[in-house]
């Protein structure tokens, strides 16, 4: 590293150069120590500046400039690059629905262990939900998450953060501004081991590394470094000096490790570049047409009216009666009348120039709206088509049905958001996940799915139908689709209905007394009783059992509220026996053999039916 410079090149020329080196000082020492310390030979009334300069801090700090700390420069400023992240009316919509679609659907982990059967019960992934769930105080790792992605898409660049305690163990991790960070040339290579599996076996491999440092400038004055993470060494974070193999650095003093992710590799420098810097003359060109609209309206765009007074000037009293007329002077004068007035500059005494008046019109060359509309859409598709976005992901759904839009979500997912969520958990499995000791784990970014809850709800009832399903997982799902909170109920309503001989519906008493099946005891004959409210409910549908599962079923395809209310509640009195009879004639309606004794079917058939109520999510209806 180079601490001074060319005294020749500089010897008596105490210009630009001596200027910034001034301002590049700490400030604890006069300016001519300092600049005798750089070699420089200035005057003793230098003038120094005082204000900041709105530049890049690390300019007098990059390989090749004047205090060379071998920090590489990035390809484009990283400043300029967020502001017009920010300014740009197509790029910030772009970029923001890179970070909701990519980062902001949730993840998981999972487990390479076969033996596993149930992440629930598995507590490496409790403890993994424990870290990510917080990572850093008082933020979620779907926050770090997007913010990371949010620079990545601005700048091209984003930098986790790792730190680790006294005990190398993982604690935090946190984003980095990418507009602070910079990268350090590569050192030279050493060898390092390195552990990977190879015919189902881990094995050491010993290879050539050259290991990246960062850096990053603290308050303009000193420099703080990083090391890459998984290096091995200690490197100081002050000094930028790597501790010999073996050794350990104090806690204080060891240099914390950075993640870096990269949007799309620079052609000539190891930063990356954003996805849209192709469009980088659209971006602009963009921003300078509204901009040019801008000053058109300040300006008063071109006036309807040009009064030419040639050879004279307004009388005062003419002046005050237009001024009083159509606000001659102000502001708002500027899109209504202009007069010109011209002086004579010939005639004489005897032959003096006659005064003349000319009125021009300009409605022909108005502007009736604003200019380069055409331009601006053309800029604003060229930008989105740099993130291969859909218009409905920027908020053009004026021509888009369900279809369309169900087909767009879908491309967009395959094609754009899965690929960048692949990548990303890649390399916190492979890099971050692997240092806390979870090998066999991995993370998984949840997708991007538009529900559809008919077809979730026709799923549910063919799963129903198979008898292969447990209750609880039935439930689950349909609370899932439909957004309700069902519970399997603890209470059992008390039986009032049965099937006869004939599978008809009839009151228990009639049909068997005690819940047997009819024909297996002589049953009692009763006097007629008042019809319960099971029959009243009935009264009118269609009579038999199989009638029965018949209406149930069109009325869930249907989506007959009223019709699978009275069902329910009818199917909910029916005996042990009954509802045997209700699942063989299901199972028959859903051309399962009804030979099979699928038990439970009419329970789990009642839990659908019931979704399907308005009132069942508020208690009202209990499916058992």
């Amino acid at each position: 590293m180079a601490d001074g410079v060319d005294e020749s090149e500089n010897s008596g020329k105490p210009t630009a150069q001596v200027y910034r080196l001034v301002s590049a000082g700490s400030g604890k020492e006069p300016v001519q120590k300092f600049l005798r310390r750089q070699g420089i030979d200035a005057p003793e009334n230098v003038v120094r500046g005082n204000a900041f300069e709105p530049e890049d801090e690390y300019q007098d700090l990059y390989l090749g400039a004047q205090r060379d700390q071998g920090i590489l420069e990035p390809p484009y400023s990283l400043r300029t690059l967020d502001r017009l992240s920010q300014e740009n009316n197509a790029l910030s919509p772009c970029i923001e629905a890179m970070v909701t679609n990519i980062d902001g659907t949730g993840y998981d982990f999972t487990s390479e262990d076969e033996e596993v059967e149930d992440a629930a019960d598995d507590k490496n992934i409790e403890q993994l939900r424990d870290f990510f769930d917080e990572p850093w105080p008082g933020e979620s790792f779907v926050t770090i998450r997007q913010k990371l992605r949010r620079d990545l898409e601005r700048t091209g660049n984003a930098y986790l953060e790792v730190l680790r305690n006294a005990q190398d163990e993982v604690v935090f991790i946190r984003p980095v501004d990418a507009k602070m960070m910079r990268l350090v040339k590569l050192d030279d290579a050493i060898p390092v081991e390195k552990i990977i599996r190879r015919r189902g076996k881990e094995v050491k491999i010993t290879v050539m590394e050259r290991q990246r440092r960062y850096c990053q400038l603290v308050n303009g004055v000193s420099l703080v470094y990083f090391k890459d993470f998984g290096v091995e060494r200690d490197l100081h974070k002050t000094t930028a000096v790597w501790a010999p193999k073996g050794m350990r650095l104090p806690a204080k003093d060891r240099a914390t490790e950075i993640i870096h992710f990269r949007c799309l590799p620079d052609a000539h420098t190891p930063y990356g570049v954003p996805r849209w810097i192709s469009q980088l003359p659209s971006v602009l060109g963009s921003r300078k047409a509204e901009e040019f609209n801008m000053e058109f309206f300040d300006n008063g765009g071109v006036p309807p009216v040009l009064i030419l007074l040639q050879g004279g000037m307004l009388q005062t009293e003419t002046r005050k009666a237009l001024e009083e007329k159509v606000g001659l002077g102000t502001a708002a004068s500027k899109n209504r009348v202009q007069i010109l007035e011209v002086e004579p500059t010939g005639g004489s005494m005897d032959n003096p120039t006659q005064a003349r008046v000319t009125v021009e019109r300009f409605g022909g060359e108005r502007t009736n709206d604003s200019m380069f509309e055409k331009y601006d859409d053309k800029c604003e598709q060229r930008v989105r088509r740099a993130f291969r976005l859909p218009p409905i992901f920027v908020g053009k759904a004026d021509d888009y049905s369900f279809a369309t839009a169900y087909v767009s979500y879908n491309v967009a997912e395959a094609q754009i958001f899965k690929p960048e969520r692949d990548e990303f958990d890649e390399v916190i499995t492979m890099k971050l996940l692997a240092a806390m000791g979870y090998r066999e784990y991995k993370l998984a970014s949840k997708p991007l799915t538009i529900e559809d809850t008919q077809l979730k709800l026709q799923g549910i009832e063919l799963a129903i139908s198979t008898n292969r399903v447990e209750m609880e997982d039935i439930l689950y799902e349909i609370n899932e689709a439909c957004g309700t909170n069902i519970k399997v109920s603890e209470e059992v309503p008390e039986a009032t209905m049965t099937v006869d001989l004939n599978g008809n519906v009839v009151p228990l008493a009639q049909g068997n007394k005690g819940g047997q099946a009819p024909g297996d005891t002589e049953s009692t004959p009763t006097e007629p009783t008042t019809p319960s409210k099971a029959q009243k409910i009935h009264k009118g549908a269609t009579q038999g059992v199989l009638a029965l599962a018949q209406d149930t079923l069109i009325a869930l395809r249907e989506r007959n509220f009223t019709d699978l209310s009275r069902n329910v509640q009818l199917i909910a009195t029916l005996d042990d026996h009954g509802r045997k009879e209700f699942q063989k004639a299901c199972a028959t309606l859903q051309f399962v053999d009804p030979s099979h004794d699928h038990e439970g079917l009419g329970e789990l058939m009642g839990c659908t039916i019931a979704v399907m109520q308005g009132d069942y999510h508020h208690g009202h209806h209990h499916a058992h």
